[in-house]
């Protein structure tokens, strides 16, 4: 029974994250190719409540899924999103766990962020422009990204205190 309780929270995380990656794509970028990182919430709560395991599984299933719905499969964009959702999670869970209770839900949200463009950026320079010109670029994106990550891990603090308990957390 706590088996299919953690499978129906994750569920419900990686739908959230779904709806938050399809909300986004309906909202003006702040630069023109970074989005403002929404669907992460999702996996910045996954990340305290489960652990960094499913929370990358959340993660690497929500960009599945949206690339799905949103026609975005096996393109480089999905590649970058993809890869921008594997390198967050252990990312944020290395600055967790070194950092422990003196690193907080905003910090571990904006270093999140912050690998995620950067991550993308390397992808994009080794996939599509084949060299390393693409990074001169990565300043203003990486600045948004640290904004948005900021903004993020502010809700996801909200969230963690002011959810359910028996919804954030395993059971």
């Amino acid at each position: 029974m706590r088996h299919a309780r953690i499978l129906a929270r994750l569920s419900l995380w990686t739908a959230v994250g779904v709806v938050l990656g399809g909300l986004e794509r309906m909202l003006p970028q702040p630069v023109p190719w970074a989005r403002l990182g929404i669907a992460n919430l999702a996996a910045v709560l996954v990340l305290y409540g489960f652990g960094w395991r499913l929370a990358l599984l959340v993660n690497v299933a929500r960009a599945l899924t949206v690339a799905l719905l949103f026609g975005t499969w096996a393109t480089p964009v999905f590649l970058l999103s993809l890869g921008g959702a594997v390198v967050s999670i252990p990312a944020m869970a290395f600055v967790r766990g070194i950092g422990g209770k003196h690193v907080s839900v905003i910090s571990v949200s904006a270093v999140g962020a912050f690998t995620h463009m950067l991550t993308q950026f390397v992808l994009a320079s080794w996939l599509i422009a084949r060299h390393g010109g693409l990074l001169v670029f990565a300043g203003p994106s990486l600045l948004v990204s640290i904004v948005s990550g900021v903004l993020i891990g502010l809700l996801a603090a909200l969230l963690l205190v002011r959810l359910p308990r028996s919804l954030v957390y395993s059971p």
